[in-house]
């Protein structure tokens, strides 16, 4: 299931996307790049190159699916905390449409912090607005970093600067997949205030691959506010 912790001062919000109920993908699409990493440390170009086919390959065959989210915040300053379990169905078509489950907890972080989150999030996923936040060569420069080993898998890690500035965009680091290119996890600040409560978080992101598409599958970020505190 999901969570996402939002502090404001130090807000955290974890989001932790839920069981994924169904996937359905354009199979029958061809992915005419098929660029792969090779077994040794591939030259910078070919990295950000897998990286764009990824993307590409995701957006391309990915028709749509529907998952279970809980999102959870706490403001230190205040002692506020706020839960939400939504169910979220996307269509490439239409784009991300959320169902509230359960609520529970402060209802001035219900209102301030997760309706417009989800409201943001919905206008995020359609047309040229979702193109605008893909982690690719066209929103970001890119350079390569380092190898790491994360859960005992060889990663590539990448240094990443959003091409403008934005709140959905983020000024940090990517790890990707060494034999396909598909993002593993991706940290950073976002290069513009997201509001007043937030601030600029520091957001961490884990993704999984239900198949061969790399998908989010939990968000924390934490925050911190001259009103309120850390969340």
């Amino acid at each position: 299931m999901g969570i996402f912790d939002f502090h404001a001062g130090m807000t955290r919000v974890r989001m932790f996307s839920g069981r994924w109920r169904s996937c359905a993908l354009a199979a029958s699409l061809p992915f005419c790049t098929n660029l792969q990493i090779s077994a040794q440390p591939p030259s910078e170009e070919v990295a950000i190159r897998a990286i764009d086919a990824a993307e590409l390959r995701r957006e391309t065959r990915l028709r749509g699916y529907t998952v279970t989210e809980h999102y959870s915040i706490k403001s230190s300053r205040f002692h506020n905390s706020a839960e939400m379990t939504v169910t979220v169905e996307y269509r490439r078509d239409k784009g991300k449409t959320y169902q509230v489950i359960s609520r529970s907890g402060s209802a001035m972080l219900q209102s301030r912090v997760f309706d417009r989150l989800l409201r943001e999030e919905g206008e995020m996923s359609r047309g040229e607005a979702r193109q605008q936040t893909l982690v690719n060569s066209r929103n970001y420069e890119m350079h390569l970093k380092s190898e790491e080993i994360r859960a005992g898998r060889k990663t590539y890690v990448l240094d990443l600067t959003p091409r403008k500035a934005s709140s959905h965009l983020l000024k940090g680091r990517a790890w990707i997949d060494p034999e396909d290119g598909t993002l593993m996890r991706i940290e950073g600040r976002p290069t513009a205030s997201a509001s007043f409560i937030a601030g600029r978080p520091m957001i961490t992101r884990e993704y999984e691959k239900p198949g061969d598409l790399s998908l989010a599958k939990s968000t924390l970020a934490d925050s911190s506010s001259f009103f309120f505190g850390k969340t």
